[in-house]
């Protein structure tokens, strides 16, 4: 069984959890960019919260 909170709060849980959404979107439209696997990244890392991606996210498309 997985422990979800896990996934959000171990580096290890978080680059499981981005390699499957990278899986799931290979080759599609919403592929991520440059940019945004960048935010992946520093996310994985724990460099930034899911919260801070969707801020930062936000705020390139605003502009």
């Amino acid at each position: 069984m997985v422990d979800n909170d896990s996934l959000l709060t171990t580096e290890c849980g978080r680059r499981r959890m981005v390699e499957v959404i990278l899986r799931i979107t290979k080759g599609t439209r919403i592929e991520p960019k440059p940019y945004e696997q960048m935010l992946l990244d520093q996310f994985v890392r724990g460099e930034l919260t899911v919260d801070h991606v969707l801020i930062l996210l936000n705020a390139v498309n605003f502009r």
